[in-house]
Protein backbone atom coordinates (compact mmCIF):
# COMPACT_ATOMS: atom_id res chain seq x y z
CA UNK A 1 0.00 0.00 0.00
CA UNK A 2 1.39 3.56 -0.99
CA UNK A 3 0.20 6.64 0.16
CA UNK A 4 -0.81 9.85 -1.94
CA UNK A 5 -1.00 13.34 -0.65
CA UNK A 6 -2.63 15.95 -2.83
CA UNK A 7 -3.31 19.59 -2.78
CA UNK A 8 -4.96 22.07 -5.24
CA UNK A 9 -4.44 25.54 -5.69
CA UNK A 10 -7.71 27.59 -7.24
CA UNK A 11 -8.72 30.78 -8.92
CA UNK A 12 -12.46 32.05 -8.87
CA UNK A 13 -14.49 31.51 -12.34
CA UNK A 14 -15.26 35.60 -13.66
CA UNK A 15 -18.17 36.91 -12.50
CA UNK A 16 -20.07 37.22 -16.39
CA UNK A 17 -20.54 33.12 -16.08
CA UNK A 18 -23.02 32.88 -14.04
CA UNK A 19 -24.68 29.40 -14.68
CA UNK A 20 -20.93 28.30 -14.61
CA UNK A 21 -20.75 29.21 -11.01
CA UNK A 22 -23.82 27.87 -9.72
CA UNK A 23 -21.82 24.54 -10.28
CA UNK A 24 -18.90 25.16 -9.28
CA UNK A 25 -17.40 28.84 -8.04
CA UNK A 26 -13.62 27.99 -8.66
CA UNK A 27 -11.26 26.41 -10.96
CA UNK A 28 -8.09 24.64 -10.10
CA UNK A 29 -5.22 26.63 -11.28
CA UNK A 30 -2.44 24.01 -9.85
CA UNK A 31 -2.34 20.01 -8.62
CA UNK A 32 1.03 19.30 -6.62
CA UNK A 33 1.04 15.72 -4.61
CA UNK A 34 3.50 13.88 -2.90
CA UNK A 35 3.81 10.23 -3.06
CA UNK A 36 4.84 8.21 0.35
CA UNK A 37 5.75 4.56 0.48
CA UNK A 38 4.34 2.07 3.76
CA UNK A 39 6.11 3.78 5.80
CA UNK A 40 5.23 7.30 4.78
CA UNK A 41 8.60 8.30 3.46
CA UNK A 42 8.41 10.66 0.31
CA UNK A 43 9.08 8.50 -2.87
CA UNK A 44 7.77 10.87 -5.79
CA UNK A 45 6.01 13.54 -6.28
CA UNK A 46 3.74 15.67 -9.33
CA UNK A 47 3.56 19.01 -9.94
CA UNK A 48 1.41 21.06 -12.88
CA UNK A 49 -0.17 24.08 -13.27
CA UNK A 50 -3.59 24.45 -14.48
CA UNK A 51 -5.25 26.66 -17.30
CA UNK A 52 -8.38 27.83 -16.34
CA UNK A 53 -11.04 28.08 -18.67
CA UNK A 54 -13.65 30.21 -17.40
CA UNK A 55 -11.38 33.21 -16.16
CA UNK A 56 -8.36 34.68 -18.18
CA UNK A 57 -6.59 35.85 -15.79
CA UNK A 58 -5.55 35.29 -12.16
CA UNK A 59 -7.23 37.52 -9.58
CA UNK A 60 -4.86 39.71 -7.71
CA UNK A 61 -5.77 37.88 -4.47
CA UNK A 62 -4.80 34.97 -5.15
CA UNK A 63 -1.23 36.23 -7.23
CA UNK A 64 -0.18 37.21 -4.08
CA UNK A 65 -1.86 34.15 -2.39
CA UNK A 66 -0.11 31.35 -4.61
CA UNK A 67 2.42 33.35 -6.33
CA UNK A 68 0.82 32.27 -9.69
CA UNK A 69 0.67 34.86 -12.39
CA UNK A 70 -1.77 34.55 -15.55
CA UNK A 71 1.33 34.61 -17.91
CA UNK A 72 2.28 31.28 -16.16
CA UNK A 73 -1.22 29.15 -16.64
CA UNK A 74 -1.00 30.17 -19.98
CA UNK A 75 0.61 27.35 -21.81
CA UNK A 76 -0.08 25.07 -18.84
CA UNK A 77 -2.74 22.08 -19.83
CA UNK A 78 -6.14 22.43 -19.30
CA UNK A 79 -8.51 20.69 -16.20
CA UNK A 80 -8.81 17.49 -18.62
CA UNK A 81 -5.04 16.84 -19.33
CA UNK A 82 -4.43 17.59 -16.02
CA UNK A 83 -6.37 15.09 -14.42
CA UNK A 84 -5.29 12.39 -17.10
CA UNK A 85 -1.35 13.18 -16.05
CA UNK A 86 -2.19 12.99 -12.56
CA UNK A 87 -4.47 9.58 -12.84
CA UNK A 88 -1.49 8.20 -15.38
CA UNK A 89 1.12 9.45 -12.63
CA UNK A 90 -0.69 7.55 -9.63
CA UNK A 91 -1.61 4.47 -12.26
CA UNK A 92 2.21 4.30 -12.54
CA UNK A 93 2.64 3.38 -8.74
CA UNK A 94 1.55 -0.40 -9.35
CA UNK A 95 0.20 -0.59 -5.92
CA UNK A 96 -2.89 0.29 -4.36
CA UNK A 97 -3.10 4.14 -3.05
CA UNK A 98 -4.84 5.84 0.06
CA UNK A 99 -5.20 9.21 -1.28
CA UNK A 100 -5.10 12.11 1.58
CA UNK A 101 -6.05 16.22 1.59
CA UNK A 102 -6.49 18.24 3.91
CA UNK A 103 -9.91 18.57 4.33
CA UNK A 104 -12.65 17.51 2.13
CA UNK A 105 -12.70 20.81 -0.06
CA UNK A 106 -10.29 19.08 -2.25
CA UNK A 107 -12.45 16.32 -3.17
CA UNK A 108 -15.25 18.67 -3.45
CA UNK A 109 -13.79 20.57 -5.74
CA UNK A 110 -12.81 17.92 -8.11
CA UNK A 111 -16.45 16.53 -8.27
CA UNK A 112 -17.60 19.89 -8.82
CA UNK A 113 -14.98 20.62 -11.87
CA UNK A 114 -16.35 17.07 -13.48
CA UNK A 115 -19.70 18.15 -13.34
CA UNK A 116 -18.59 21.46 -14.47
CA UNK A 117 -16.71 20.92 -17.24
CA UNK A 118 -17.38 17.62 -18.70
CA UNK A 119 -14.34 15.72 -19.23
CA UNK A 120 -13.85 12.14 -20.82
CA UNK A 121 -15.70 9.92 -18.97
CA UNK A 122 -12.93 6.95 -18.23
CA UNK A 123 -10.72 10.20 -16.44
CA UNK A 124 -14.24 11.18 -14.71
CA UNK A 125 -14.50 7.40 -13.63
CA UNK A 126 -11.06 6.84 -12.73
CA UNK A 127 -10.59 9.84 -10.02
CA UNK A 128 -14.08 9.22 -8.89
CA UNK A 129 -13.17 5.61 -8.02
CA UNK A 130 -10.03 7.46 -5.83
CA UNK A 131 -10.92 7.04 -1.97
CA UNK A 132 -9.76 10.57 -0.57
CA UNK A 133 -9.35 10.65 3.28
CA UNK A 134 -9.42 13.47 5.27
CA UNK A 135 -5.86 14.31 7.27
CA UNK A 136 -7.14 17.56 8.86
CA UNK A 137 -9.84 15.88 10.74
CA UNK A 138 -7.72 13.00 11.53
CA UNK A 139 -4.70 15.20 13.39
CA UNK A 140 -7.35 17.29 14.70
CA UNK A 141 -9.19 14.55 16.44
CA UNK A 142 -5.32 12.97 17.28
CA UNK A 143 -5.15 16.41 18.85
CA UNK A 144 -8.65 16.33 20.88
CA UNK A 145 -8.54 19.74 18.94
CA UNK A 146 -12.87 20.36 17.85
CA UNK A 147 -12.44 23.60 15.29
CA UNK A 148 -10.31 22.75 12.09
CA UNK A 149 -6.81 23.92 12.39
CA UNK A 150 -5.11 25.11 9.21
CA UNK A 151 -2.00 23.44 7.47
CA UNK A 152 0.03 26.37 8.92
CA UNK A 153 -1.66 25.77 12.80
CA UNK A 154 -1.23 21.69 12.28
CA UNK A 155 2.30 22.05 11.30
CA UNK A 156 3.34 24.20 14.69
CA UNK A 157 1.15 22.05 16.80
CA UNK A 158 2.99 19.38 15.12
CA UNK A 159 6.43 21.10 16.63
CA UNK A 160 7.63 21.40 13.26
CA UNK A 161 8.73 24.24 10.66
CA UNK A 162 6.52 24.86 7.65
CA UNK A 163 8.50 23.56 4.61
CA UNK A 164 8.41 25.87 1.68
CA UNK A 165 5.81 28.35 0.16
CA UNK A 166 2.49 27.91 1.98
CA UNK A 167 -0.10 28.07 -0.82
CA UNK A 168 1.74 26.49 -3.63
CA UNK A 169 0.15 22.62 -4.17
CA UNK A 170 3.30 20.93 -4.26
CA UNK A 171 4.56 22.22 -0.87
CA UNK A 172 1.27 22.02 1.01
CA UNK A 173 1.24 18.73 -0.31
CA UNK A 174 4.35 17.92 1.45
CA UNK A 175 3.88 19.58 4.43
CA UNK A 176 0.28 17.47 4.61
CA UNK A 177 2.49 14.11 4.51
CA UNK A 178 4.65 15.46 7.15
CA UNK A 179 1.83 15.77 9.27
CA UNK A 180 0.39 12.00 7.53
CA UNK A 181 3.70 10.25 8.79
CA UNK A 182 4.16 11.89 12.53
CA UNK A 183 0.16 11.29 12.96
CA UNK A 184 0.82 7.29 11.66
CA UNK A 185 3.95 6.46 12.72
CA UNK A 186 4.05 5.68 16.81
CA UNK A 187 7.71 6.65 17.34
CA UNK A 188 6.82 10.02 15.74
CA UNK A 189 3.81 10.20 17.56
CA UNK A 190 4.84 9.77 20.93
CA UNK A 191 6.74 13.15 20.38
CA UNK A 192 3.30 15.06 20.63
CA UNK A 193 2.77 14.26 23.87
CA UNK A 194 2.35 17.38 25.41
CA UNK A 195 -0.51 18.47 22.99
CA UNK A 196 -2.13 14.89 22.05
CA UNK A 197 -4.93 13.63 24.38
CA UNK A 198 -5.52 9.34 24.12
CA UNK A 199 -8.16 8.43 21.56
CA UNK A 200 -9.08 5.93 19.51
CA UNK A 201 -9.97 6.91 16.06
CA UNK A 202 -10.15 4.65 13.30
CA UNK A 203 -10.11 7.24 9.86
CA UNK A 204 -12.75 7.51 7.81
CA UNK A 205 -12.46 7.64 4.01
CA UNK A 206 -14.73 9.15 1.20
CA UNK A 207 -15.13 7.73 -2.06
CA UNK A 208 -15.50 10.36 -4.56
CA UNK A 209 -17.63 7.98 -6.31
CA UNK A 210 -20.04 8.04 -3.27
CA UNK A 211 -20.71 12.36 -3.97
CA UNK A 212 -20.25 12.16 -7.92
CA UNK A 213 -24.09 11.77 -9.84
CA UNK A 214 -22.36 9.34 -12.76
CA UNK A 215 -25.68 9.06 -14.06
CA UNK A 216 -24.61 12.59 -15.75
CA UNK A 217 -21.66 10.89 -17.78
CA UNK A 218 -23.99 7.70 -18.45
CA UNK A 219 -21.74 5.94 -16.72
CA UNK A 220 -22.11 3.40 -13.68
CA UNK A 221 -20.22 3.47 -10.76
Amino acid sequence: MKHVVVDLEMNPLAKEYKSEREICRNEIIQIGAVLLDEDYIEIGTFSTLVKPQFNACIERNIQRLTKIQTEMVQNAPAFEEAIEMFLSWCQSVNDEITVYQWSESDCLQLMRELELKHIRPDLAKGLTSLVFQDLQKEFGDTLGVSRALSLKDAVMYAGEDFSGIAHNALYDARNTAALLRITRVPALRKKLSAVIRAFDHKPMGTAMGDLFDFGKLGLTA
